[in-house]
């Protein structure tokens, strides 16, 4: 498998204890594949339907990151998600030291969300 665009979501499973998530994906050629988080430091997903379609996963900046979830951590502060912190610039220096990167999902429909992982693999 060599894309993730217009790739059908068939399942993904988080192992908290391995600190990954597996989604087992299906191209429009009927070839399955696996997209692969590693070193899993946190994730939200929205929209989840069956049969989702990708659109693509884009890696973007970690400064992004806070701007574009500051509801999200805001709420979820309060419940040590995504980890005990003071203040925002502390998350940022934890995320960053740390080399974990910012992976946007995009689909055009169903799934969408974000993974924060050290690593994304593509496989067969």
């Amino acid at each position: 498998m060599k894309q993730i665009h217009d790739s059908k979501v068939v399942n993904y499973q988080i192992d908290f204890e391995s600190l990954k998530i597996e989604m087992t994906i299906v191209s429009e050629q009927n070839e399955k594949g696996k997209i692969v988080f590693e070193d899993l430091y946190a994730f939200h997903f929205e929209d989840q339907l069956p049969n989702s379609i990708l659109v693509d996963i884009v890696e973007d900046e970690i400064d992004l990151f806070v701007v574009e979830n500051k509801e999200l951590l805001e709420k979820g502060k309060s419940y040590y998600w995504p980890m005990d912190y003071n203040d925002i610039k502390e998350l940022v220096q934890y995320i960053k030291k740390n080399n974990y990167h910012y992976y946007k999902i995009q689909a055009s429909y169903g799934l969408n969300g974000w993974v924060m992982s050290k690593r994304m693999l593509l496989k067969d």
